[in-house]
């Protein structure tokens, strides 16, 4: 995540929510694997990997993928209160 932010000085724009989602997916999959994890959490991780690439689409297909997701897991969140 570190050399992500140096990188991003340079990068376009959706560069950086891309490498921020990716990062969320690969920390759900830390979690996994050392027995830290949800349905709830595997769940988010499939719908981030399911539309990460919408960034490759444009701006606008990548920030409804992006909307939608956070949307999912409030939906989530609150299903568990």
């Amino acid at each position: 995540m570190l050399t992500s932010a140096c990188n991003l000085v340079n990068e376009t724009k959706s560069y950086g929510p891309f490498r921020l989602i990716d990062a969320a997916s690969r920390l759900i999959t830390f979690l996994s694997e050392n027995n830290i994890s949800s349905p709830s959490l595997e769940k988010i991780q499939e719908k981030i990997e399911q539309g990460k690439y919408k960034v490759l689409e444009g701006d606008s297909q990548f920030s409804a993928f992006l909307n939608d997701l956070v949307l999912y897991t409030v939906s989530v969140i609150e299903n568990q209160n």
